[in-house]
This record gives C-alpha cells, structure tokens and sequence, in this order.
C-alpha cells in the first residue's frame, strides 16, 4: 500500500497544581488524568494546546517519570504529568 494511515498513539495526561482548573476541566479526576488520542510521534506541545493549555513555557513536564520537554515525541502508552513549579517555606 502506497499510503499508510498514521499510527495513533493514546496518551494519559495528567495535570496538578490547579491546572485543570486554569484551563476550565470540571469533574477531572486527577489519579486518572486525561486519556487522549493524538499521531503517534506528536510533539508534547500540540497535545497540550489541544487541552486548552496556553501557558506552556510555566510549567514542568514528566513523560513515563522523566523530565520532559515541549518538543518530547509522545508514544504510545506514555504518561505525561504537567506541574506548576512552587516556591515557599
């Protein structure tokens, strides 16, 4: 076959710190996350913009408990958790 329908990649993201709430998602459950369906091989910054998230540079991101970037690949499988980074004593 000439062409090939991209392969789809399911994603858990999973948002803390209030989040959620900055980009209006009621009823979300956080132990869960969000389970989303993008091309496999799609940048962490697309799928996030896709969720509504503006602000993306403010944030700290883990793919699978790794430190990630905004131009991370996501696959198939992979768990992404987006923290807002805190200061205080």
């Amino acid at each position: 076959m000439l062409f090939r329908k991209p392969a789809t990649a399911k994603v858990t993201i999973k948002l803390f710190s209030g989040i959620n709430r900055d980009i209006g998602l009621t009823e979300y459950d956080p132990s869960r996350g969000i389970e989303i369906d993008v091309r496999d091989g799609t940048r962490l910054k697309k799928a996030l913009k896709r969720l509504g998230m503006r602000k993306l540079m403010h944030n700290a991101y883990f793919q699978n408990g790794e430190r990630a970037g905004l131009w991370s690949r996501l696959r198939d499988g992979d768990e992404i958790s987006c923290i807002k980074p805190s200061a205080g004593g």
